[in-house]
């Protein structure tokens, strides 16, 4: 059986499996897509040139839950999204998170043995809140991946948290190399409405070629206001051609406020350097959030790409997310 209908006869399993233990488990889920329109690009733009429209579907979710027994709980979650456009391939479920969890299985720590999700930009998507407008800064720009095949542990004492882990390192992808990945994050909430995050991990690689990541994070709420500062730093070892390391630097800068009732705003500003081009580039997003019902948000945005080089691209954009 090919791979791609394996992934589909998994997912009616699953669809299936559910509905024969709702009682026992849940099923969540959600979905966000946009009709985006690229008002200006570019001359040298191929992949979203001017005038370049559609609507898309960019990601659907399905997470199957069950807390199996008494310190024991099971998640599989599957992920789909558009192939892009003009691909002319279907979208294709793969497996995004299939992990067991064993609470407190080191003194109040939680254990999770599988493909679970990394510490790696967890406290700033948090924060940020729009995933159904961008990822975050160092998702957006590949600094690792947000769930790992390992082992990771997570708790907290007081007002401090941690989370480590070891994993293969591609992700969702088989591993490809005898080198694992090692994960930490420290979260220290000094007082309500205040959280600082300190991350760090080392990717072992072929040919000495390994990555280094620091990251930070300070994000506040006062109320209904929420501001985050995100910096982060990866060493790519003797990865330039005359065997110097490269390194890419990056900040983000957001906030969301209350304008009315159903009505939000929010911005992002994004600076991300690579001393491989010596290149800064810039990303501004900001736009509404009308929430229609709960769990149901249409969001009308503008997204402003500002390569160091090439002219601006500026997209138009009506997103839509709703979860259940």
């Amino acid at each position: 059986m090919r791979p791609r209908s394996m992934l589909i006869v998994m997912g009616l399993v699953l669809i299936g499996f559910v509905g024969n233990a709702s009682a026992e488990g849940r099923i969540k889920g959600y979905m966000f897509g946009d009709y985006y329109w690229v008002a200006s690009a570019d001359d040298g733009e191929t992949k979203l040139p001017e005038q370049r429209n559609a609507f898309q579907l960019r990601r659907l979710y399905l997470t199957y839950e069950n807390q199996i027994a008494d310190d024991f709980s099971i998640r599989y979650r599957l992920e789909a999204k558009d192939a892009g456009f003009g691909k002319g391939s279907k979208m294709v479920p793969f497996v995004k998170h299939g992990y067991l969890k064993w609470s407190d299985a080191v003194g109040e720590s939680d254990l999770y043995i599988g493909l679970s999700g990394t510490p790696t930009w967890s406290a700033s998507e948090s924060a940020w809140g729009y995933r159904s407008i961008e990822k975050t800064v160092m998702d957006l720009n590949k600094i690792g991946s947000s769930a790992d095949l390992g082992v990771g542990l997570k708790g907290s004492a007081g007002n401090i948290g941690y989370h480590v882990m070891i994993g293969n390192g591609p992700g969702q992808a088989p591993e490809d190399d005898h080198g694992k990945k090692f994960y930490g994050q420290v979260r220290f909430a000094p007082s309500d409405g205040l959280t600082l995050v300190g991350y760090a991990d080392f990717n072992m690689r072929p040919a000495e070629q390994n990555q280094v990541t620091f990251a930070g994070f300070v994000g506040i709420s006062q109320g209904d206001l929420t501001l985050g500062l995100e910096p982060f730093m990866r060493i790519n070892q003797s990865a330039a051609a005359d065997g110097d390391d490269v390194t890419i630097t990056g900040v983000s800068l957001f906030g969301r406020l209350p304008l009315a009732e159903q009505w939000n705003a929010f911005g992002r500003v994004d600076a991300v350097s690579d001393d491989s081009d010596d290149t800064t580039d810039l990303l501004v997003v900001a736009g509404l959030d009308y929430v229609a019902a709960k769990n149901v948000h249409i969001m009308p945005n503008l997204y402003l790409g500002l390569p160091d080089g090439p002219d601006p691209n500026i997209q138009a954009r009506v997103t839509c997310f709703y979860k259940f």
